[in-house]
């Protein structure tokens, strides 16, 4: 017997072969691994309430997150230099 609430319902009858979902599933995925990277630096619990205050928090981790990349991506090409 299948469970019969809303949410089970959306979930047998989503199309996840559909460009749609792929295109939403790409970008949870993303969000996903942002979220992951702001856990592993410690910065993932906002005590703001503004929603430009989140906004400019959200920037920094970007930025923070970017910078640490391309440290990773130069220190790799120093050493295959």
């Amino acid at each position: 017997m299948m469970p019969t609430s809303i949410g089970a319902h959306l979930r047998y009858t989503l199309d996840r072969k559909s460009a749609r979902y792929q295109e939403i599933y790409d970008q949870r995925t993303a969000v996903e691994r942002i979220n992951a990277q702001a856990v592993a630096l410690g910065i993932e619990r906002s005590h703001l309430r503004r929603g430009s205050a989140i906004a400019n928090h959200n920037m920094l981790i970007y930025i923070l997150i970017n910078l640490l990349f391309l440290q990773r991506l130069r220190q790799g090409q120093m050493e295959n230099d």
